[in-house]
């Protein structure tokens, strides 16, 4: 396979709104981002999770497109496709070997899938139970499923755009190792991390480089902020976005601010996804606090699309309580101009792809 022990493969990140390529490289000073494009898709899909079962849509114009000004190096990459082509399921499975395990998941997800038109594909990993508690007492596992014609269609795009893609993974996954990557979180510390992409935002305490508890948030995705700026200010979408970065949020000592500015504007017009995301939140740590102490984290992480958002670090550690941390890879070499900033936490799911090489190795 050829994998290279200083640069990983290639991460490709498919979204509904855009298809994100990173590359990393690893030296003394650790995880390094070594190239990154993002390429923004035509018409977006339906963010609805009825695209699980749609007709599945080609990504090959987009991966082409970003490896042709990406300059990226070697053909080996790994792929995640949205949360919303996915299924996310906790379940009860007693001891076992791994096909053991793997024939009861697929027995008991028989009649969900029975009236689906096309087969699943599923993984499974671990989760981690409180200390005393009975294998019996609690959901022990997570399952990660796909359609197998979802599957094979990026696996397709990517042979098509010269790439060799040698697994399909998943978001709870991904996320896990991005906070390893820059957390540096050891000795049972926990961290609670936040996917918030245009169209779905994933939620995963993880720990030990592995997601420990996990759950889609519905209602609260990033894109809904951006459409409410197009809405409150007459613009583009790509306007939107760029308010998003250099105007953001009403935060900290701006909240004393009695001048009205755009800021103003954007968290009025983004109130109602906000408040949802932290009730979502708090929700979570609502949880771990009264069940699973043992997964209480002490820190936030932010990453996706919606971690570029102005102050939106400050507003949720504001509303939460807790320090909340914006994903930030730096540069191998120069400066990345799609991922200068907080813009690299748009590349946390495709760098953590791309860090799989060294797994495999």
């Amino acid at each position: 396979m050829g994998v290279s022990q200083q640069v990983g493969w290639i991460g490709v990140d498919v979204g509904t709104h855009t298809v994100k390529l990173a590359q990393v490289v690893r030296d003394g000073l650790g995880v390094r981002l070594h190239r990154a494009a993002v390429i923004q898709r035509p018409t977006a899909w339906n963010g609805d999770d009825v695209l699980a079962q749609d007709q599945p849509i080609t990504s090959q114009p987009e991966i082409a497109a970003a490896l042709d000004c990406g300059n990226f190096k070697g053909r080996n990459a790994v792929c995640a496709l949205p949360m919303n082509v996915c299924q996310l399921r906790s379940l009860n499975i007693p001891p076992g070997s791994d096909q053991e395990r793997r024939t009861i998941i697929a027995d008991e997800l028989a009649e969900d899938w029975a009236e689906l038109h096309s087969p699943m594909e599923f993984d499974y990993w671990e989760m981690e139970p409180a200390r005393g508690e009975k294998p019996s007492d609690a959901f022990n596992v997570s399952v990660l499923a796909a359609s197998r014609l979802w599957i094979g269609q990026v696996w397709r795009d990517c042979r098509r755009a010269g790439l060799d893609c040698w697994g399909i993974d998943g978001t709870p996954l991904t996320i896990a190792r991005a906070v390893a990557m820059v957390g540096a979180l050891s000795g049972g510390r926990r961290a609670l991390a936040i996917d918030w992409g245009f169209s779905n935002t994933t939620l995963c305490i993880v720990g030990d480089e592995r997601p420990l508890y996990s759950r889609r948030i519905q209602d609260c995705a990033f894109g809904q902020i951006l459409e409410s700026i197009v809405e409150r200010f007459d613009v583009s979408l790509d306007e939107a976005q760029h308010l998003a970065e250099t105007e953001g949020l009403v935060a900290g000592a701006q909240a004393n601010d009695p001048s009205p500015n755009a800021a103003e504007a954007i968290t009025a017009a983004a109130s109602c996804v906000l408040d949802e995301l932290v009730r979502q939140i708090s929700r979570t740590l609502q949880f771990t606090e009264m069940q699973r102490r043992h997964l209480q984290p002490a820190a936030i992480w932010l990453l996706g699309g919606g971690a570029s958002l102005k102050n939106i670090g400050p507003y949720l550690s504001q509303a939460l309580s807790l320090p909340v941390n914006i994903l930030s890879l730096a540069p191998a070499e120069e400066p990345i101009a799609c991922a200068a900033g907080a813009r690299s936490a748009v590349f946390g799911t495709a760098a953590a792809l791309s860090a799989m090489a060294w797994r495999a190795a």
